[in-house]
């Protein structure tokens, strides 16, 4: 009778298929390279089953790995990412072969210091302040025990040794006491030099900066909750213009923005608690949120959306059409962000206006900003909800006439204004029309099924699908073809893009795949040029795909291209990838019952690229071999 296998003999059963569904083609690629550059030690194995280990990446990690009830591994880690990331699979990748080369994996002993390291149930232990229950009452019951004299002695044996405790002591005094000039100046300081380094973070090798604004946090709600508003408010501008500053020249994913960004709520409530003027309040946070080009003040945002006294924001409004009426205007026509700074401004102006009830005046100023700015998508957008529909199709075609042109964005707004409109008044032929000209402007699939809807309600869809289908093969205009049954939409018709080439191959193959007309799909695909297999805007697996039950073969032929393309790029991580189109083309030819021709085509890959070793374990994966040798 066969031992039973006991639970770390089952990484001895994991297949290189296992391996990715577990933690994916780059994490594998990634944690392969850790595993050969030596960078896993100590490996042991635990009382139940599992691995740990040591592994050096931008810090030393403590990395445990564990086979869950599905048979594939998880991992824990004190990495940032924590959770099966390249760490674990270096350990994985490290005890395989040591299992192929018969080295011993020795046990890990019970006191294993890396165990308590990741012994978290996803529960933080700790309060607010980082200490621990127990340790608090450690801390308690030494502390109780001691006299005044004593307590006094200890302190300051613990602030000769910790400056920063020194420190924080002497700030506290400051705060109690009233006298916070010199603590203002220090954190003023403090403020310019942590904003002096821009954030960085390099996330392949798991590396960067990121400045600490903690303790900035931590004084400024210190100060609050002594009630100094106003030393808090001196502050808070500063960390704003500096904030701001090292956001624009971070290069990081908005983990400096995040930091600088939690400050702000302190800030906030200070603005809220002070004795400023309502309105004094409300342009202090405007000021900074339109000094924001990030999401730095995003609290201060919030602040302007809260409710306010009426008074506040009728004050406030003025202030900002004076302020609007005061501002230059632009260089030139195409001074986009002048504009954009001007639309800011008057988005608020408007905000005012609606809060202070003065909703009369909103149309007019959105009106004489139109064409200071290009904003007619605003106005049209408030002309439509006023139901002055006749005002906004005014605007739009004067829009389109002045910008629609130069400015596509905009174009193409005024027009989706357009459609709204003929929408609400159920003009189903003028909506389709609208839409089949959006599709001739840029054609897609996407394009073509938004026709549909207004098409089918004017119970025209039929010739007009007919119609687009001929422009997207010939090019000719669907409104110049012989019984096209739409008339005009009111709008200036587009043209022939020059720079497109008929027929639109890709267009066409993603339709016929929408349509599900696998005959179709085959028809256009082979009219692509010879040789040319990428570019033609349409997907290539989904075209095998589309193709595997009519024409098995082409699906697999297809799938077998792409794969061998990939395999020529000579990556692992084009290995990785070239693997899901192999997989897909064995499963087509299993269902075919061609089971021989299957291995034979993977021998022939292997002889080819014998050389290749990443390759040949991505190979094995497909065949579901095990990464090594079973232990009997």
């Amino acid at each position: 009778m066969p031992n039973k296998k006991t639970l770390v003999d089952r990484f001895s059963d994991l297949t290189w298929n296992d391996i990715e569904a577990w933690a994916g083609g780059k994490i594998v690629s990634r944690g392969q390279n850790y595993q050969r550059q030596g960078r896993v030690t100590d490996l042991a194995v635990t009382d139940d089953g599992s691995l740990v280990a040591w592994v050096d990446g931008s810090a030393r990690y403590a990395t445990r790995v564990a086979m869950d009830e599905d048979g594939l591994p998880g991992s824990t880690c004190t990495c940032p990412y924590g959770l099966n990331c390249k760490h674990g699979v270096a350990v994985v990748m490290e005890y395989l072969k040591r299992v192929k080369n018969n080295r011993i994996v020795p046990q890990a002993k019970q006191d294993d210091n890396r165990l308590k390291m990741l012994d978290w149930d996803g529960e933080p232990d700790d309060d607010e302040n980082g200490m621990s229950e127990d340790l608090r009452q450690d801390i308690d019951s030494f502390l109780q025990g001691k006299t005044k004299s004593q307590l006094i002695a200890l302190i300051h044996d613990l602030a000769g040794q910790y400056p920063e405790m020194a420190r924080e002591l002497g700030d506290r005094k400051q705060v109690i006491s009233g006298n916070t000039e010199a603590l203002v100046k220090r954190l003023r300081q403090e403020i310019h030099d942590l904003g002096e380094e821009p954030g960085w973070r390099n996330h392949w090798n798991n590396e960067g900066y990121t400045p600490n604004y903690a303790k900035i946090r931590q004084k400024l709600e210190t100060l609050l909750k002594a009630g100094h508003t106003d030393e808090v408010l001196t502050l808070g501008r500063e960390l704003v213009t500096t904030g701001i500053r090292q956001v624009e020249e971070s290069d990081d994913e908005g983990e400096t923005e995040r930091e600088i960004a939690d400050c702000m709520p302190v800030v906030v409530e200070a603005l809220d608690r002070s004795a400023m003027d309502a309105a004094d309040k409300l342009t202090w946070a405007l000021d900074a949120v339109l000094e924001d080009q990030f999401e730095v003040c995003a609290a201060f945002a919030e602040y302007l959306h809260r409710q306010h006294p009426h008074t506040a924001w009728h004050t406030l409004a003025d202030q900002l059409l004076e302020r609007l009426h005061g501002l230059k205007g632009p260089k030139g026509a195409d001074d986009f962000s002048r504009n954009y700074a001007r639309d800011r401004l008057s988005d608020w102006a408007i905000h005012a206006l609606e809060e202070a009830g003065r909703e009369d005046e909103i149309i007019p100023l959105c009106m004489a900003e139109a064409k200071r700015t290009r904003s007619y998508e605003r106005l049209v957008k408030r002309l439509v909800e006023a139901r002055r529909y006749d005002d906004a199709e005014t605007w739009i075609k004067e829009g389109l006439r002045d910008h629609g042109e130069k400015w596509p964005g905009i174009g193409a707004g005024l027009r989706d204004k357009m459609r709204e409109i003929r929408t609400l008044e159920q003009n189903w032929p003028v909506v389709a029309a609208l839409q089949v000209e959006e599709f001739v402007r840029r054609p897609s699939c996407h394009a073509f099924t938004e026709c549909q809807p207004a098409s089918d309600k004017a119970a025209v869809w039929p010739p007009v699908r007919e119609s687009l289908l001929r422009y997207l093969e010939k090019g000719e205009l669907p409104w110049t073809q012989k019984g096209w049954p739409l008339l005009e939409s009111g709008l200036a018709r587009p043209g022939t893009d020059q720079r497109l080439r008929f027929p639109l191959l890709g267009n066409l193959i993603d339709i016929a795949i929408l349509e599900n007309k696998p005959d179709q799909v085959l028809k256009w695909y082979d009219q692509r040029p010879q040789g040319h297999f990428g570019g033609l805007g349409a997907d290539e697996d989904a075209i095998a795909t589309a193709v595997q039950a009519h024409a098995p073969d082409r699906a697999v032929a297809i799938w077998k291209n792409k794969a061998e393309r990939l395999i020529a790029q000579v990556k692992p991580s084009a290995y990785q990838e070239s693997a899901k189109f192999l997989r897909k083309a064995g499963e087509v030819m299993s269902k075919q019952n061609k089971p021989a021709q299957w291995d034979q085509y993977l021998r022939s890959l292997r002889e080819t690229h014998a050389r290749k070793r990443c390759l040949l374990e991505v190979l094995d994966g497909l065949e579901g071999k095990p990464i090594v040798n079973k232990r009997r």
